[in-house]
């Protein structure tokens, strides 16, 4: 039997906070150190790329977070993964919940012209990338062994 305290990933940061920091962070780097590298906010061409971006993210959340409803495993990366989800948007990346995430850091980027938003977003995928997602898969592999082990094999990480 597996202990409770102990049946999580032992994860550095908490996915959703990591966002809303980056974007604080974004922000106020914009305020006190704008940089003007990326077209106007709301203009046309800001809101061509950033838009669809902001687009993708709300259905990669939307879609991943149903899936692990319906398979009826945590969605919350603190507690303990119950199954292995293959379906929905984890049949083309692993992680589609922080890829959205940093997909909306980019998003916002460009359709409100935060410079600080690209190299924040860099940041953001490294953090998750190495403070999430590693441990995520250690975890994950010990728990599920050759079940989890095919995912890895089938789908990639990220894109």
């Amino acid at each position: 039997m597996t202990d409770r305290k102990t049946d999580k990933p032992d994860i550095v940061f908490f996915p959703p906070l990591l966002f809303l920091v980056a974007t604080i962070l974004t922000v106020g780097l914009e305020w006190v150190v704008p940089l003007a590298l990326l077209p106007d906010g709301l203009s046309l061409v800001s809101v061509i790329l950033g838009v669809p971006l902001l687009l993708t993210t709300a259905w990669l959340e939307f879609a991943a977070n149903r899936q692990f409803r319906s398979a009826g495993t945590n969605v919350d990366p603190r507690r303990p993964a119950l199954k292995v989800v293959r379906s929905g948007p984890y049949r083309f990346t692993r992680n589609p919940m922080y890829l959205g995430l940093v997909l909306s850091q980019l998003g916002l980027a460009f359709t409100f012209s935060l410079d600080w938003g690209l190299p924040v977003g860099a940041v953001l995928w490294a953090a998750l990338n190495f403070g999430v997602v590693l441990r995520e898969e250690a975890y994950l592999k010990s728990k599920f062994g050759a079940d989890y082990e095919a995912l890895l094999k089938s789908t990639r990480r990220w894109l």
